[in-house]
């Protein structure tokens, strides 16, 4: 408890010590609340005879609770509790304190790191990303963002000058709710599969004349901690881009992103590329688009491709309802969620949110 005690103790200390705003009177923390729940409903087929036509998801909803302050020098300070509303892993989603200021932004806990954080990925066809196919929700292993995951670590965001940002991220342990427990003096277990964990971002996000741009890059290194000859470290990198313009009375958004992993998994030479384009529209309360998503994998499955179109319209303020059709193409040579087959789906959703 001590040494955790410490270690929190410094590192207020010095992001004090790095903001430099006049002294003020300050109010201390003031909790918020918000949190969203997304229900869809799909029907269709993919050609195996153990799967359901209809099925109702609601896995992405939660609350979260944000305390924040200003100190009377002008660091923000703060710490924020996200709260599952359906999951099969934990019921704590992220948990992280955060202090901010000119020096830019610290956050400690259990968040993504800066690599999943800072990069741009293509625009779903809604504008709140129920009818993504990047996500995974839809499709085992259909993602491009890079190394997810809500393992204990410290971020660094700089701040944003003409446009770019850098962002740093350092985890003793990348394994996520280690099931192990801790040791002695509150230490988490060594070598228990995952092990350090460094990422990387940079960004740059700019307005030229009406048109905005969007450009990221991001690497990922995840340490394998257990000896065997089929298993290695886990590298990953990143790069993505978003263009949005005026057309006619609404805007316009093209992305795009790119995912490259060496040794998925710890697998020693299965490798990923993955790809995903996307377009959307969006005017007053409707929005319309389209998205694609390429995964290529050394071992099986082989080569996924998934393709959403569909669009949105805000009901009301919190309120926003999808609807749209996916397909799905996997080339696998297993079994279960490997199988080979297609897929057609309908969807219907929303999502409420405040």
């Amino acid at each position: 408890m001590m040494k955790k005690i410490l270690l929190s103790t410094t590192a207020l200390a010095t992001a004090a010590l790095l903001s430099t705003s006049a002294m003020a009177a300050d109010e201390g923390l003031k909790l918020t609340l918000g949190g969203f729940f997304s229900g869809v409903v799909l029907a269709g087929g993919d050609g195996d005879a153990n799967t359901r036509e209809v099925s109702f998801d609601s896995w992405n909803s939660e609350i979260s609770f944000t305390a924040e302050g200003t100190a009377s020098n002008g660091l923000t300070y703060g710490f924020q509790i996200q709260l599952e509303g359906a999951s099969v892993a934990d019921q704590i989603d992220e948990a992280f304190l955060y202090f901010s200021g000119g020096f830019g932004r610290i956050e400690f806990g259990t968040n993504d790191p800066v690599a999943a954080q800072m990069g741009y990925v293509a625009p779903s066809p809604d504008a709140n990303g129920i009818l993504t196919v990047n996500s995974g929700d839809y499709m085992f292993n259909a993602f491009t963002y890079n190394s997810d995951g809500d393992a204990g670590k410290v971020n660094y965001f700089t701040p944003r000058i003409a446009g770019f940002q850098l962002g740093l991220s350092y985890s003793p342990d990348g394994t996520q709710d280690p099931a192990d427990g801790a040791v002695a003096g509150g230490f988490e277990p060594d070598n228990n599969g995952a092990g350090q964990q460094f990422t990387a971002g940079l960004n740059y996000s700019k307005e030229f004349s009406g048109v905005t741009v969007g450009l990221s890059g991001t690497y990922a290194f995840l340490e394998s901690e257990i000896s065997a000859p089929v298993l290695d470290d886990q590298t990953s990198y990143g790069f993505g881009a978003n263009l949005g313009f005026a057309a006619g009375a609404g805007t316009v958004t093209l992305g795009g992103s790119y995912l490259g992993i060496d040794n998925f998994g710890f697998i020693s030479n299965d490798d990923v590329s993955a790809y995903d384009v996307g377009v959307q529209y969006a005017q007053g309360a409707w929005t319309l688009g389209a998205q694609s998503i390429w995964w290529d994998q050394d071992s099986f499955p082989d080569t996924i491709w998934g393709l959403s179109v569909g669009g949105g319209y805000k009901v009301a303020t919190g309120l926003d309802l999808a609807v749209g059709y996916m397909h799905w193409d996997n080339q696998g040579g297993g079994g279960g969620a490997f199988t080979k087959n297609d897929a057609d789906v309908f969807l219907l959703g929303s999502m409420l949110s405040f």
